[in-house]
């Protein structure tokens, strides 16, 4: 099947070639890389957004089931839960996700997350040690 496929490959090509011209395939690699090019400006200056939309009733009211998880949303509306969708767009335009996923990384290992280190003392240290 291998050389068959590539036999019509070749065969393709050539017919191409002929009825576009020799400048035809530069033609093409150009555009593939406006395009490429394009693809990449349009997914940076307009990124993901959540989607808030239920499925249930179609309103915009979906909320994170959990504040400490990125997993599960629920509708405001309409009372509509899912505990097995991602919500991590969600969490990401409400909070910081550095601490969701410390925190849930550590539940997954059995762990207990890292606490940040806080002095307990607030003036600051004057001593100088030499």
């Amino acid at each position: 099947m291998l050389p068959v496929l590539m036999f019509g490959a070749i065969a393709l090509s050539v017919l191409i070639l002929r009825a576009g011209g020799p400048d035809l395939p530069f033609v093409l690699l150009g555009a593939v890389l406006v395009l490429a090019l394009a693809w990449i400006l349009i997914s940076s200056l307009n990124p993901a957004r959540a989607d808030r939309t239920c499925p249930e009733c179609g309103e915009e009211a979906l909320e994170r089931l959990d504040p400490a998880t990125t997993r599960g949303v629920v509708c405001s509306r309409c009372g509509h839960t899912d505990r097995d969708v991602s919500s991590w767009y969600l969490a990401e335009e409400e909070t910081t996700l550095e601490e969701i996923v410390l925190a849930e990384r550590g539940r997954v290992s059995g762990l207990e997350p890292e606490k940040l280190a806080r002095p307990t003392d607030s003036s600051p240290n004057t001593e100088i040690t030499e």
